[in-house]
C-alpha cells in the first residue's frame, strides 16, 4: 500500500471482514461485502427449491451494486485521499452507525439472538428466514442487510478510486490474484506481498473479533465495523501524498 495508506486501507479490510461476519451470523447467512459468496448462497437455495431463502442474498447483491455505482457516480475520476473520497468514507461511516443504533434497538433485555448460532450455522439446510437473530422481524433484517450492503458498495469504490495495489477491500481473491501473478511474473508491478499479507490478516482479525462479539455481546457486535470506518477516516488525515516524479 503506498504514500501512506497503510493504515487506513487495513482499517477499511477489517471493517470489511467484521460487517461480513456480522451480517452472515447474526442476520440470516447473508454476505454484504463479498458477493461472490451471495452468489453460490443464490445458487444452493436454487438448487435446494427454496429461492424464498435468498432474498437476503439479493438484497445484499442490488444494495451492494447500488452503493457501488452511486460512489462511483460521485467519486468520478478522482484519486487519492480528496474531501470527496472522505465525504464517501463518512457515508459508509453513517449507514454503519445507523445499523449499529437498528441493531441495539433489536437486542431488549433477555434478548439472545446469540444462541440459536450454533443450530443455525450447523443445519445449513435452515431456512435463512429462521433468523438466528430470532427477535429482528425480516422486514427490519432486511434493512440492515441493505444498508450494511450500500456500505461495503461505497468502500469498495474508495478503495477502487484511491489506487492501492489491494484494488479492493471488499474483493480480496482479485488482490491475491493479482499480487501472486505479479510476483510470479518479473516485470508485470510490485506484488506487494507484505502489504497483502496484513490486509488478509485485517479481514481475518475484523471477522474473529466480530464473531466473538455476536456471542458474547451481540449489542455491541456492529462496532468493530464502526470503529475500522471510523479508524480509517481519522488516519486518512495524515497520509502524505505521493512525491512528484523527479523532471
Amino acid at each position: 500500500m503506498l504514500h501512506g495508506n497503510r493504515v487506513p486501507v487495513l482499517s477499511l479490510a477489517l471493517a470489511s471482514g467484521a460487517v461480513d461476519a456480522f451480517t452472515f451470523l447474526a442476520l440470516g447467512q447473508v454476505f454484504t461485502s463479498n458477493m461472490t459468496g451471495n452468489l453460490v448462497l443464490l445458487g444452493v437455495s436454487a438448487g435446494h427449491g427454496r429461492l424464498a431463502d435468498a432474498v437476503g442474498s439479493v438484497v445484499a447483491l442490488i444494495a451492494f451494486t447500488c452503493g457501488l455505482g452511486a460512489a462511483f457516480r460521485f467519486l468520478g475520476r478522482l484519486t487519492g485521499w480528496s474531501a470527496r473520497i472522505r465525504v464517501a468514507v463518512g457515508v459508509e461511516l453513517a449507514l454503519l452507525a445507523g445499523l449499529a443504533v437498528a441493531w441495539a434497538l433489536t437486542q431488549g433485555p433477555g434478548s439472545a439472538p446469540a444462541q440459536g448460532l450454533g443450530s443455525a450455522l450447523s443445519e445449513s439446510s435452515q431456512s435463512v428466514s429462521q433468523d438466528p437473530g430470532s427477535m429482528v422481524a425480516d422486514e427490519v433484517r432486511l434493512v440492515m442487510i441493505a444498508a450494511a450492503a450500500v456500505a461495503m458498495g461505497v468502500q469498495s469504490a474508495v478503495t477502487h478510486r484511491l489506487h492501492t495495489f489491494v484494488g479492493s477491500t471488499t474483493f480480496i481473491t482479485g488482490a491475491l490474484t493479482s499480487s501472486l501473478f505479479r510476483h510470479l511474473t518479473p516485470g508485470t508491478g510490485e506484488p506487494h506481498l507484505a502489504g497483502l499479507i496484513a490486509v488478509l490478516l485485517a479481514v481475518v482479525c475484523g471477522a474473529a473479533a466480530a464473531t466473538i462479539c455476536v456471542w458474547a455481546l451481540p449489542a455491541a457486535a456492529p462496532l468493530i465495523a464502526l470503529a475500522g470506518v471510523t479508524t480509517t477516516l481519522v488516519s486518512s488525515a495524515f497520509v502524505r501524498p505521493p512525491r512528484a516524479s523527479p523532471p
